[in-house]
């Protein structure tokens, strides 16, 4: 083989950014300016600049678009198809970054999981393979991205359900995240709720 059978390409970083509101799972996305599919939708992301490893452009990007880059984010596959980007052969490494959701803004750039609009490049692909990596890798960290400090054990137990797509017993959730130390009680009940209010827990872990 000869120098010409290797063909060179860019390596670009994309960001499925999750987070979860009004009992939805989200993606971050925003609209293009130019071409290729200039007004579609597309994930957050950009090339991996000379100086940089794929975490720093992750980190700079997160910066740019949420405000911070302390945020919780896992490599979860690369996306090699040669013909992904009909400019020039780019390769993809996606990937996902898991954000509370009262800590950020632009609501209208979120889109449920289950109804995303028409996108740009590959991208719904990578957000079906984050979904994917997501649900076949829930834990305890994973789910702690989404809660706040404190929370009553409904709210856990819809984290988990959303991620796994299945219905667990009520009963049998709260016995099984106490038992297993994964949680703890703290002293504090839920304030300013139309219902009985509940004990809240935090994480142990």
């Amino acid at each position: 083989m000869t120098e010409k059978d290797y063909e060179k390409a860019r390596i670009a970083v994309d960001a499925v950014i999750f987070t979860v509101q009004d009992k939805s799972l989200k993606v971050l996305l925003h609209a293009r300016e130019k071409e290729p599919f200039k007004d579609k939708k597309e994930l957050p992301g950009g090339l991996i600049r000379g100086n940089e490893t794929a975490e720093d452009t992750l980190k700079r990007k997160l910066q740019e678009i949420i405000g911070q880059q302390d945020i919780f984010f896992q490599q979860f596959f690369s996306f090699t198809e040669p013909s992904r980007d009909p400019r020039e052969r780019t390769i993809s490494i996606g990937f996902i970054a898991l954000v509370n959701s009262e800590n950020i803004g632009h609501i209208n750039e979120w889109y449920a999981f289950g109804s995303l609009p028409e996108l740009a490049f590959d991208h719904k692909k990578i957000i079906s393979r984050a979904k994917h990596y997501l649900k076949e890798n829930v834990s305890s960290l994973i789910v702690k991205q989404f809660m706040p400090k404190q929370f009553p054990l409904n709210k856990l137990q819809e984290i988990y359900e959303l991620i796994e797509e299945i219905k667990y017993d009520n009963r049998n959730f709260r016995k099984k995240m106490i038992t297993s130390g994964i949680v703890e009680e703290t002293p504090d009940i839920e304030k300013n709720v139309s219902h009985r209010p509940a004990k809240l827990y935090s994480f142990k872990i």
